[in-house]
């Protein structure tokens, strides 16, 4: 066996001693390096764009918070909006060195709540949090408090442009609709729940947050010189806009007509006479879309797309039928003496109308004549003009497979209504004396009876009342054009002829020139319309629903306007005609004021 050489293993150990020494300097250096680094990180250097090494290092280290959805948005014709706005909302970032207490009473008044409760949370903050009021809304800084604020708690408050939606106040836009987060979602976008917001939600859903964040170090303080930074979604195209055929001036007019003339339980739909675009819908009571409870739909449903009965605002659809199936001539003379005889049916005037015809007849709402009509007529004929005339089925302005959406229908939950019960013997010649005046089971949502106005105006042309004519890019280009056309009709139906649509707008007239609506006759406009009372039950005790339905002005129309006053005393005055007499002396106003901004073309 071969011994190894003392002198060999000497040299063996020196080399090990130089190699150790050799990392041992290299570590002093790169310890002295970063001593070095440390001690000079707030110094900014040219080298690296102005920023310090500190704070590069720390670049991905952010505190932040949300402030836009990036949620479509919603205008009314004239561009005006219906949903977002921006205010200026206080941000807490966590108080890591207890400073906020330094002024806690001057901060708490600031932020509208006390002392106590703002340090307690404050002190438990962990993330950024937009600082809000008792109903959960961002509380809105004061231009003349923000500067005060900012300098009571630098860098622990800062105020940031936050997008809301709505403005908390009741309206009657249920048309519009309002946006539900669910609770075992946290985190998750809210989607919405009625209304546009709903129909559209797969075009308003957006692509994405806007966030505004701030550097922190890693104690969580924040870095000197290094402002917010306001992060979004680069997409052109996104967020949408929608732009409805709502005039808000007019919706907003309509609303506080509504109110002045305390209006609890109702609707008003006025449509443009020309295509059916839907220009105002107020439905009441009113709902805040910043506070709805979606299990309780008293407030929040929309009046104006619900069926309800419609009195004798149907004797138009009896007449039409009985024109068109030929049952009765203009001019064939009736006798009312105050009962029907059979039926228990009786006449509204006690005394009897006397001898009239068939327009004088639905000038003062004589439920004897139509009586007579109802006898005469077929539930098919009944039914089938009811339809043809736009009633007991949707009307709403619709397509299929539009913007990637199988049924394209921005009017959220349109009741359709109906002549006839499923279970109705409508061969019953009562039943049909009880239908022909609007009883029994006719059920009319009051924008089929504006839309009823327009498609005789057309002379028997079903318009599909629109509420959305135009969908853009956020960078202004057009996604959508929804262009008005009529309803399509259902298989087998046959427009009526314009003479009968004639005759009924004859009629109309007489019934404001000396029949159930001489009041409106010293109204801005001539008008033509019909009225209506209708009785119904509502927790067992006897109502009344009541209606005006009509146009204006009859030389030239350009309004078609329904209002329904609902559950109203059984005994009380018809309250649906004066305020449509108020309406359209408010449309006579809005008709001659020269607006700021041009009418859509479409």
């Amino acid at each position: 066996m071969r011994v190894p050489r003392r002198g060999n293993s000497f040299m063996q150990k020196r080399r090990i001693a130089y190699m150790a020494l050799g990392m041992m300097v290299l570590l002093l250096i790169l310890l002295f390096r970063l001593a070095w680094i440390q001690g000079t990180a707030g110094i900014h250097m040219s080298a690296y764009g102005g920023r310090s090494l500190k704070e590069m290092s720390v670049r991905q280290r952010q505190e932040g918070i949300a402030i836009d959805s990036g949620r479509g948005q919603l205008t009314d014709r004239y561009g005006q909006p219906l949903t977002g706005g921006v205010v200026w909302a206080p941000v807490l970032f966590p108080d890591v060195d207890g400073k906020a207490a330094l002024h806690g009473e001057e901060l708490a008044r600031l932020l509208r709540t006390n002392k106590k409760q703002l340090l307690t949370q404050w002190k438990g903050l962990q993330s950024p949090l937009i600082w809000r009021d008792g109903r959960g809304e961002p509380v809105q800084i004061k231009p003349n408090e923000a500067s005060k604020l900012l300098k009571l708690a630098p860098s622990l408050i800062e105020l940031v442009p936050y997008a809301k939606r709505y403005t908390d106040l009741p309206t009657g836009r249920q048309w519009l609709g309002f946006l539900y987060e669910r609770g075992d979602r946290v985190g998750e976008l809210p989607i919405g729940a009625a209304g546009l917001e709903r129909t559209l939600e797969p075009l308003l859903s957006g692509v994405g947050k806007t966030f505004v964040s701030r550097f922190v170090d890693a104690q969580r303080r924040p870095l000197a010189h290094v402002s917010l930074r306001v992060s979004a979604p680069a997409n052109a195209h996104y967020p949408l806009q929608v732009q409805t055929t709502i005039d808000l001036s007019l919706q907003e007019q309509l609303e506080k007509l509504t109110e002045a003339n305390h209006l609890a339980e109702g609707a008003v739909v006025v449509l443009d006479a020309g295509n059916a675009d839907v220009l105002a819908m107020v439905s009441r009571p009113f709902y805040n879309p910043v506070r709805v409870d979606p299990q309780q739909t008293t407030d929040w449903s929309n009046r104006a797309l619900k069926a309800v009965t419609p009195g004798s605002i149907f004797k138009l659809v009896t007449a039409a039928a009985a024109l068109e199936s030929g049952v009765v001539q203009p001019k064939e003379q009736f006798h009312c003496h105050g009962t029907y005889g059979k039926y228990g049916l009786t006449c509204w005037k006690k005394e009897g109308h006397g001898t009239l015809n068939l327009e004088e007849g639905l000038a003062v709402s004589c439920n004897i004549v139509f009586a007579h009509l109802g006898e005469r007529l077929k539930p098919e004929q009944i039914q089938a003009t009811a339809s043809a005339l736009g009633l007991s089925r949707t009307v709403g302005w619709q397509e299929r497979n539009l913007a990637g959406l199988p049924q394209f229908r921005p009017l959220d939950h349109e009741e359709k209504g109906a002549v006839f019960g499923s279970h109705t013997n409508a061969a019953d010649r009562g039943v049909r004396v009880q239908t022909a005046i609007g009883q029994r089971d006719v059920l009319v949502t009051p924008l089929q009876a504006a839309n009823l106005i327009v498609t005789l105006l057309h002379d028997g042309q079903v318009h599909a009342p629109r509420l959305v004519n135009r969908i853009s890019y956020a960078d202004g280009g057009t996604m959508l054009e929804l262009p008005a056309h009529a309803s399509p009709a259902p298989q087998g139906s046959h427009q009526i002829h314009a003479s009968t649509a004639r005759a009924l707008r004859e009629a109309m007239e007489k019934v404001v020139a000396h029949g159930t609506g001489v009041s409106l006759r010293d109204k801005s406009w001539h008008l033509a319309g019909k009225s209506g009372t209708a009785q119904a039950l509502k927790n067992g005790r006897p109502i009344n629903h009541q209606w005006f339905i009509g146009y204006g002005p009859v030389e030239r129309p350009r309004y078609a306007v329904a209002v329904l006053v609902q559950n109203a005393p059984k005994h009380s005055a018809n309250r649906a005609t004066a305020l449509f007499g108020q309406v359209m002396d408010l449309l006579a106003q809005f008709s001659s004021a020269p607006r700021a901004v041009s009418r859509s073309s479409s």
